[in-house]
């Protein structure tokens, strides 16, 4: 009779946790806004900002949201895989996919794309590393509010996976 019980209480337990967890749990997951705070921004920029940073470019139109691909120094070779790898967008989201921007440097000798803009080095290394704040990354995500969402080295399958599930927990389709 004690094992049956004891069966019985080991075979239920699980059940309401499962039950407990269905009804009242919240099941949540956000991307944050990066460089909430000052101590985030980098110090070599004179940067006149409202916090949390938000994207001020006079060079790329970043309004509706974008990811932006930092080209410069790419071989022709790898800037065509990483323009297959952000086509996934598309691919996944359709007509909602953010607006992919390719930013060149004006010596660069890079196929030509579409949605690109040719920089000259000066505007190009500001840009990078004041406007859009990316360090050594190479591809940006900007959301709507015009916020950095995210931050990705390279567009290899692993960043641009990342960058594909980020973007649907921004848009919430999980």
């Amino acid at each position: 009779m004690r094992k049956g019980l004891f069966l019985f209480l080991a075979l239920l337990l699980p059940v309401l946790i499962f039950l407990f967890l269905h009804f009242f749990g919240k099941n949540e997951f956000v991307v944050p806004v990066l460089y909430q705070t000052a101590a985030e921004l980098p110090t070599n920029c004179e940067l006149d900002v409202d916090l949390p940073y938000i994207v001020k470019s006079d060079k790329v139109n970043v309004t509706d949201g974008a990811v932006v691909l930092f080209a410069s120094g790419l071989s022709n070779e790898i800037m065509e895989d990483a323009l297959f790898q952000l086509n996934r967008l598309k691919d996944e989201f359709g007509d909602q996919a953010p607006t992919v921007i390719v930013l060149k440097k004006s010596d660069d000798e890079l196929l030509q794309v579409e949605n690109e803009i040719v920089l000259n080095a000066a505007d190009y290394e500001h840009e990078q590393q004041c406007v859009f704040l990316t360090k050594s990354n190479r591809i940006v995500l900007i959301d709507a509010e015009t916020h950095i969402r995210g931050l990705y080295a390279d567009a290899s399958l692993k960043e641009i996976d990342r960058l594909l599930l980020e973007l649907k927990i921004i848009f919430k389709q999980y």
